[in-house]
């Protein structure tokens, strides 16, 4: 049974709430019980449980994670925790020993777990736990950062504790000696840092790539993919194309009280660092109008001046379209540049809108 109906029928969620859930997939990525749980309609233990009946495994609770055998964790390799979403919990009897994951380990990775845990691979025993846990725990353990999809975002929603009953196998681990205090919460109250201060400007002024417009149907390419990621790329690769006066591009998504930096590009070919800003300014006009924004420099506020600074600009306009999808805010197209043509931003951001609102459709059929 897929995880949404069954939450539908241990009457944890809602058809409309699973819908809901669906779209957030579309417009944040990761799991359905992630947007499930950042949307504040199931807890992680519930969903713990869910995924448990669901997949035929114990489930790992918090409390397991919270006690936890330290040694025993560390005796897995960073590098085979993040690749396998595996997490050492404590030994079981004197030869075996209990694992979160994910997903379900692959026969070759039990075997590596096994080999660096000192246990044979029939002995591994695992438990399932929801990516959000994992994420945390992969942080605290091992100090790998958690990528800001997985970061909770200023003003988001909180879930209250569900109960299922759903007959799901409890996991026991056997005591294997003292463990270290910890809190075991702390990972759970991280969030998003919006920017505070602006960063200097190390480019100087650009130039921008010399060439002729391409064929306007790549905007259309945009429709044609079945995946988000390629969505958010098309668009801003439209951007690149499409617009040569435009100096840099970043697309943004809200979430709660800031907006996330999700693919960019700028004409001199640097990375653009990862970015989280407040969802004020342009960005929170344009969300709440649903119409593109353009100012010019001279002209922004605060956060927007903050924007134009950090995509590497000094002069032209900043440009802020909102891609709506089934009436939500999915992003924000932020360009930047001198003359830029406002019009061929707008239609790149309706067709990638339109991408998007297919997968809306998609999702919830």
């Amino acid at each position: 049974m897929r995880l949404g109906q069954l939450l539908i029928d241990a009457q944890v969620i809602t058809p409309a709430q699973l819908e809901e859930a669906l779209q957030a997939q579309v417009m944040w990525g990761a799991r359905l019980g992630t947007a499930l749980v950042e949307l504040g309609r199931i807890d992680l233990d519930a969903l713990s449980n869910a995924l448990g009946y669901q997949q035929h495994l114990p489930a790992a609770l918090a409390s397991h994670f919270d006690g936890a055998d330290r040694a025993l964790q560390l005796l897995l390799s960073p590098n085979h925790a993040e690749r396998f979403g595996c997490i050492p919990l404590r030994r079981v009897g004197k030869h075996a020993a209990a694992v979160a994951v994910a997903s379900p380990l692959q026969a070759r990775e039990r075997a590596i777990v096994a080999d660096e845990l000192g246990v044979e691979p029939e002995k591994v025993i695992i438990a399932i736990a929801p990516e959000l846990r994992i994420r945390y725990a992969l942080e605290r353990i091992y100090n790998i950062a958690r990528p800001q999809r997985f970061l909770r975002a200023p003003g988001s929603a909180r879930s209250e504790p569900k109960r299922l009953s759903l007959g799901v196998e409890q996991l026991k681990l056997e005591d294997s000696g003292p463990i270290e205090e910890r809190n075991g919460n702390n990972e759970r109250r991280k969030y998003l840092e919006p920017m505070l201060a602006p960063a200097r400007s190390k480019t100087g002024p650009i130039t921008p790539r010399s060439g002729t417009l391409i064929d306007a149907g790549a905007i259309l390419d945009v429709l044609r993919t079945s995946d988000r990621e390629r969505v958010a790329q098309s668009a801003i690769e439209a951007v690149a194309q499409l617009v040569p006066n435009a100096e840099a591009a970043v697309l943004l998504t809200p979430r709660g009280e800031v907006a996330v930096s999700w693919t960019s590009f700028r004409r001199d070919g640097r990375v653009l660092p990862p970015l989280t800003l407040p969802a004020d300014g342009a960005i929170k006009t344009a969300l709440r109008t649903k119409q593109q924004q353009q100012t010019n420099a001279a002209a922004l506020g605060p956060v927007d001046q903050l924007l134009f600074v950090t995509l590497g600009l000094t002069r032209g306009d900043l440009v802020v379209t909102p891609l709506v999808a089934r009436d939500r805010n999915i992003a924000v197209l932020v360009v930047g540049g001198t003359a830029l043509d406002a019009a061929v931003i707008a239609a790149i951001s309706a067709a990638a809108a339109e991408g998007f609102a297919r997968l809306m459709r998609e999702a919830i059929k």
